[in-house]
């Protein structure tokens, strides 16, 4: 451009949002007032900036405003310079419009109009030709800034420091929110593994019970069928010992050796005795406990579960305590079960409902999920055989759940179709009998 002796890049800023329109304008309000401009001339260099940067954003896609400081010499370079102002504009495309690729009419339109304005406004103006094949630029001019060239050169660094201060502040600002956000899903995320791993080791605890359950049902099991097997011959045994020694003289040759028979038989019958005792043993274990309360207290423990699945837990408890005679910690590994079981079956972010009511008069624990179903062939054998629906699965679960609610004095019972879910419900006695020696 002609006259145009020196210049100073001051800044250069990236039009992609509505939003960066102001902050152009702002910004060249900003330096012409350290220029020295006159508020008249101030105002005109920020509508320029403005419609230069609408223009950009409408239609080129965007592009980028550089903003210098400009100086020029009257008469050699000794002589006293005039200061001013350089907008620069460029585009990150020829002129179009979204989705267009030809030059539109209304760009061509918009184009001329301000072209017309800012030779109105602006001191000098130069527009490359707004045609398809070239991004579009354009330079713009103001003179009269009433600051020297050379105090503008020596306040530079003030000036950009003024000019850049609120973007410091609004970056420093930004960068603390950031760093909030980063500390509170920090805190969010510790909370979260703190919940993880109490719920793991709760669950770690119902495990290792589960193996414990196992193991002693395998042992009283054991017992009481050996007991069931040597009962009768031992009986015998030891009745036809007895009729034979009251019969036989005490001086009997053979009387040492039947009497050693005798002794043994007895020996077997104390030993079953000993093995009905071991059944007999785990029914100390059963009290009377709140089956709302023990289903809350699972539920807590799986909460962390639920909600990595995604799942909606529903709820639907009776408002008072329900009274059952239970064995808490083995009852617990069977609702475990069944809720496993549930959860397993559900698809991310349904629904899992868990009732505890009274039907009928009788306590009911209720598992309600919406997944696959059990289809009717595999429902029909699942307390008679070890049958799975899952990959890994080995069918135990369900029949040991069936177990522990017959000593519970209880029955389990599924209601299930494919493609609409399964209910699973555990219900208990109404009133417990006790078990006559």
């Amino acid at each position: 451009m002609p006259g145009l002796n020196q210049h100073i890049h001051i800044v250069t800023l990236v039009i992609k949002k509505e939003r960066d329109i102001p902050l152009v304008r702002s910004k060249a309000k900003i330096l012409a007032e350290l220029c020295g401009f006159p508020k008249i001339k101030r105002v005109k260099i920020a509508l320029a900036a403005s419609e230069l940067a609408r223009f950009l954003l409408h239609h080129t896609r965007g592009g980028k405003a550089s903003l210098f400081i400009v100086c020029k010499f009257e008469s050699g370079s000794k002589g006293p310079s005039v200061s001013g102002m350089k907008l620069n504009f460029q585009g990150r495309s020829s002129c179009i419009a979204a989705g267009e690729s030809s030059v539109p009419e209304e760009a061509g339109r918009v184009y001329a109009g301000l072209f017309q304005s800012l030779k109105t406004v602006m001191d000098e103006l130069d527009f490359q030709s707004c045609q398809p094949g070239s991004s579009m630029q354009a330079e713009a001019v103001m003179w009269g800034g009433t600051e020297s060239c050379e105090n503008l050169h020596k306040k530079y660094e003030e000036i950009k420091k003024q000019l850049f201060s609120d973007l410091e502040e609004s970056f420093l600002e930004n960068l603390r929110a950031k760093h909030e956000e980063v500390l509170e899903l920090l805190r969010t995320l510790s909370k979260k593994n703190m919940e993880l791993d109490k719920a793991n080791s709760e669950l770690l605890e119902l495990s290792q019970d589960m193996e414990s359950l196992v193991h002693e049902r395998t042992v009283v099991e054991l017992a009481l069928r050996i007991a069931d097997k040597i009962r009768n011959p031992a009986t015998v045994i030891g009745g036809l010992a007895r009729i034979v020694l009251k019969k036989i003289p005490g001086d009997f040759s053979e009387r040492p050796k039947i009497e050693a028979i005798f002794r043994e038989a007895q020996k077997l019958e104390e030993i079953v005795k000993d093995f009905e005792g071991l059944a007999r043993e785990q029914e100390r274990f059963f009290v009377e406990i709140d089956l709302r309360a023990l289903v809350e207290e699972i539920l807590d423990a799986w909460h962390p579960h639920l909600e990595q699945k995604g799942l909606k837990l529903v709820t639907n408890f009776v408002e008072t305590s329900l009274k059952i005679h239970a064995d808490p910690r083995i009852l617990k590994v069977a609702i475990l079960h069944v809720l496993k079981n549930a959860v397993d079956a559900s698809p991310h972010g349904a629904s899992l409902e868990i009732g505890v009511s009274r039907i009928n008069g009788r306590p009911v624990l209720s598992v309600k999920d919406y997944g696959p179903g059990i289809p009717p062939e595999i429902k029909e054998k699942l307390f008679k055989e070890l049958v799975t629906t899952k990959p890994s699965g080995t069918g135990v679960g369900l029949i040991m759940v069936h177990h522990i609610m017959k000593e519970h004095q209880g029955e389990i019972e599924i209601e299930s179709r494919p493609g609409l879910g399964t209910t699973v419900r555990l219900i208990f006695p109404e009133r417990w009998k006790e078990k006559t020696p």
